[in-house]
């Protein structure tokens, strides 16, 4: 699953508690790797559009009006899309793909592990009030085993746009659908997003440590700067000179598909 769309999921299920309509908002986050400062990135939130510009210079932009994700790669100047029949068809063969005496297998060795996994998550309110951006924010975290432990800041006082939301609900909606061909991953997933309702606002800080075979990760971002008004038009159109590639997901299917059929 890219970034992009995993984004768009977490970010609904931190958001869509604090729901109203509202003014566009720009919203500019600093972002910390390993102990190590990557840049800013920028999230552009309008009623009927949305961009998120990561400092690598990854971005996806989302136009609520017609449902499509343009997800753009700003070192390889390429972009794909992802359409609401796109998610559709990459639901139908991850299903088939499902059927396949090899994919049955793997999956049936990830599922104590995955199972244990869903058991494990804890999602509690440490009581902690912070000043974030000038926004105040309850301190969540959430851990898993000894693998990791995320902590989130979370405010209602940012109020997300709400046609805008209306399409990431569906875009995640769709991606669970498509996620639950993947039954123990697919339970994991259900079991931390059934707790995380508990979990009211938007976040305006994270921080996650994790520590997988004895190597230690850590990520950071923290809101440092928003500003409301109208955005401009330009905000929602492919930079010039990038190249349009086939959707990478549907495509590793497909190559699946005929290697399978091939066999």
């Amino acid at each position: 699953m890219r970034t992009s769309i995993l984004t768009a999921v977490i970010l609904v299920t931190a958001t869509a508690q604090a729901v109203a309509a509202s003014d566009d908002l720009t919203i500019v986050s600093k972002n910390i790797h390993n102990g190590k400062p990557t840049g800013n990135s920028t999230s552009y939130l309008a009623s009927d559009h949305v961009r998120m510009a990561q400092g690598d210079g990854n971005e996806m932009i989302v136009d609520a009006q017609t449902g499509v994700m343009t997800t753009l790669d700003g070192k390889k100047k390429t972009y794909y899309t992802t359409t609401r029949q796109d998610v559709q068809q990459m639901s139908a063969k991850m299903a088939a793909m499902m059927n396949d005496p090899k994919t049955q297998q793997g999956m049936q060795m990830m599922q104590k592990m995955t199972g244990a996994m869903a058991e494990s998550y804890e999602v509690k309110d440490t009581g902690v009030t912070r000043q974030i951006a000038g926004f105040s924010c309850e301190e969540w975290t959430i851990t898993m085993g000894g693998i990791s432990t995320t902590r989130e800041c979370l405010t209602t006082a940012l109020q997300y746009p709400a046609h805008a939301l209306d399409v990431f609900k569906e875009f995640s909606q769709s991606m669970q659908s498509t996620m639950s061909a993947f039954g123990p991953m697919a339970k994991a997933s259900a079991g931390l997003a059934e707790k995380r309702k508990a979990m009211k606002g938007f976040s305006v800080a994270t921080s996650s440590a994790t520590e997988i075979m004895g190597i230690k990760m850590s990520e950071e971002t923290e809101v440092v700067e928003v500003r409301r008004g109208s955005i401009p038009a330009s905000t929602w159109e492919i930079p010039a000179g990038y190249t349009q590639v086939e959707n990478p997901m549907l495509k590793a299917l497909d190559r699946h598909d005929h290697a399978h059929s091939s066999g």
